[in-house]
């Protein structure tokens, strides 16, 4: 499928904002010319990221599709608020955003339309999560899912893992007094990093705009968050039509998880593809896109 083959409409977009346990969460809707009614895929980012990273060429991809997309950042990402420190990647707190967002634009101009979950790393790892607890999700999209910490914790050096805990534990033991340690989401040349700076820390920092104001740090609590989180186990309770893309040369999200993932979703679609981590939103996007886009062409039709 060709990208002109599949850049039918023209789009406009509009900023949109939602409540999510007491704070406002912002994103951008974009929204064909026609139909007047298209369905609607909420798009949420990855780990640390926001949804300026990269994000919007797959939006502005699906909008010309016949799609409505909607890309938002969680609590303390973006545009979007924080009660806490920024930048803390805390999943149930994610989760609840996402489901927020999906009953923000489930009735958009009064009308109830479909809506599909898109999700990056960490993010595709939510769409399983959140797919698995709202029956009424039409279909759901994963590229590169991070679906099981604890194979993310396997795949990382005994030093890495000392380091981590380490600065988690004592990150959380400062909290409750209002202070946070932060550790670099991709880490320099000899220094310590959530992400491995090669390859896919220096692809992750690609993404991320010249106007970002975002900062390579994350509380160090954010790590053991993510060393927990297992949305692989709700996969057996998802139903609707699941697409996962795996990225064969995967550092952070071990396509064999994704795989397990894929084995637990009845009817599910998996694809790997021999690419990195973060390549289905850059060197690898416009094949990664035109699969995606016939599936979802196959599921919900724009």
């Amino acid at each position: 499928m060709s990208a002109t083959a599949t850049d039918r409409f023209a789009f406009a977009t509009t900023a949109l904002e939602f409540e999510s346990e007491g704070r406002t969460c912002r994103g951008r809707l974009y929204r064909p010319d026609r139909p007047s009614t298209p369905p609607v895929i909420v798009l949420g980012p990855t780990f640390a990221a926001a949804a300026t990273f990269g994000y919007p060429r797959y939006a502005e991809r699906f909008a010309r599709a016949g799609y409505a997309a909607f890309a938002f950042d969680h609590g303390g990402f973006g545009e979007s608020e924080a009660d806490g420190p920024r930048n803390l990647v805390d999943p149930a707190a994610q989760v609840a955003d996402w489901g927020a967002a999906v009953d923000r634009v489930r009735t958009l101009g009064g009308e109830r339309r479909p809506v599909v979950l898109w999700g990056f790393g960490l993010g595709g790892g939510h769409v399983i999560r959140v797919a698995a607890d709202r029956r009424r999700v039409a279909a759901a999209v994963a590229v590169s899912p991070l679906v099981d910490g604890r194979a993310f914790a396997r795949a990382r050096s005994s030093r890495y893992l000392a380091r981590a805990v380490a600065a988690g534990v004592g990150d959380r033991l400062v909290a409750p007094l209002g202070r946070s340690r932060s550790v670099p989401v991709v880490g320099g040349r000899d220094e310590f990093g959530v992400v491995p700076r090669d390859p896919t820390g220096e692809a992750y920092l690609d993404l991320v705009p010249p106007s970002s104001d975002w900062h390579n740090e994350t509380p160090a609590r954010s790590l053991l968050s993510l060393f927990r989180y297992r949305p692989i186990e709700d996969a057996a309770d998802v139903t609707c039509p699941t697409f996962l893309l795996a990225a064969g040369a995967d550092d952070v999200a071990p396509p064999e998880a994704v795989a397990a993932a894929a084995d637990r979703i009845d009817g599910s679609t998996y694809l790997r593809m021999p690419v990195g981590h973060v390549d289905p939103l850059g060197a690898a996007f416009e094949t990664a896109v035109a699969h995606q886009l016939a599936f979802l062409d196959d599921a919900v039709g724009a």
